[in-house]
């Protein structure tokens, strides 16, 4: 069970998921949603996204209206900043970051890879994670 959905003012709780369109950030929208967070899902393919979100909705009762999504890479950081003020535009606060999204990286030895590749996997999985972590907690604290 997760931490309960309803602050103690009576609103309910958002979280907001990076890298939700599928495997463990899926699963962990689902639970949130479930437990009656409003939910805003993330990743960079809109396509997935949207499969998620309808997956999500299904799992917790058609046209559900606590979940929504905005898809974008996380390694940019107008994106991080676009994330969370969708969040916040949408409904009002965020409560949970869950920084879930991350890559491999290309699928070659690591003497065939540039350092641009290397690059990007270092920005999605931590710069990302960071940037995201920066902007909501710059609207969670005030």
């Amino acid at each position: 069970m997760l931490a309960e959905n309803v602050r103690h003012d009576g609103s309910e709780r958002v979280a907001l998921v990076t890298g939700s369109s599928k495997g463990i950030g899926k699963a962990i929208a689902i639970e949130f949603a479930k437990e009656g967070y409003k939910v805003v899902l993330n990743a960079r393919d809109e396509k997935e996204l949207s499969e998620a979100v309808n997956d999500v909705k299904k799992t917790i009762g058609a046209n559900e209206e606590r979940i929504t999504y905005l898809a974008g890479d996380i390694s940019q950081e107008n994106i991080c900043s676009s994330l969370v003020e969708h969040t916040i535009k949408t409904f009002g606060r965020i409560d949970v970051l869950v920084n879930n999204a991350g890559i491999g990286g290309a699928q070659k030895s690591v003497h065939e890879l540039t350092s641009d590749e290397w690059d990007y996997v270092i920005d999605v999985n931590l710069k990302g994670a960071f940037l995201c972590t920066r902007e909501a907690i710059k609207r969670m604290t005030h």
